[in-house]
């Protein structure tokens, strides 16, 4: 007697990539936010913890890609979108490891930026919940990230004018480094976005 697999649902797996990324920026948002705080570095300690999470998740959406003949949609492009999800969530992290490396606490530019990050993460979660379904919605939510990555950019040149008035040489490179993985994170979300985008235009 043949067994057959169940069938996977991509879609609830790229959503769940999702959820761990968007908690993730939640918490570093949080890691900002209660510098002063007793409980500061938990939040950090949280970020670590999530991105472990995403790995996993990610882990476990390669595994099935590579064990299921066919697919919703191409191969390629559910991979790009994976990685990608996986790699805003890596500079989450690598936000917290520098801050820890180089002794500096989160100040109101970086809680401002993580901010912007935050509403990045809600709206990705939203246009990938939206694929599958509804696909309008999907561009939409898309688009949006799209735009805040652009105010991020913004955001983060202004934050680097305030930091280049200190007279802290070492603090400014410091903050500085923090500063450009934030923006870059942003980055990492234009770039979802777009793969997000061209996968919603084949289908």
């Amino acid at each position: 007697m043949k067994i057959f697999r169940k069938k996977v649902n991509f879609f609830e797996l790229l959503l769940k990539q999702c959820e761990i990324m968007q908690k993730g920026m939640d918490a570093l948002y949080m890691y900002c936010k209660s510098v002063g705080e007793a409980n500061h570095e938990s939040y950090g300690d949280l970020v670590i913890s999530i991105e472990d999470e995403g790995d996993m998740a990610r882990r476990v959406l390669v595994d099935e890609l590579n064990r299921t003949f066919i697919t919703p949609l191409e191969r390629n492009d559910i991979f790009d979108l994976s990685r990608q999800l996986d790699e805003i969530l890596d500079y989450a992290k690598t936000a917290v490891d520098e801050m820890r490396l180089f002794g500096i606490q989160p100040n109101e530019d970086m809680k401002r930026l993580v901010g912007i990050l935050c509403d990045i993460a809600a709206h990705i979660h939203k246009a990938v919940a939206n694929m599958e379904k509804h696909k309008v919605i999907a561009k939409e939510e898309a688009i949006k990230v799209k735009s805040l990555e652009n105010k991020m950019g913004a955001n983060y040149y202004k934050a680097l004018a305030k930091l280049f008035e200190e007279e802290d040489v070492k603090a400014v490179f410091k903050y500085r480094e923090v500063y450009r993985h934030l923006n870059t994170t942003a980055d990492e979300a234009d770039k979802a976005m777009d793969y997000l985008l061209d996968i919603l235009n084949s289908l």
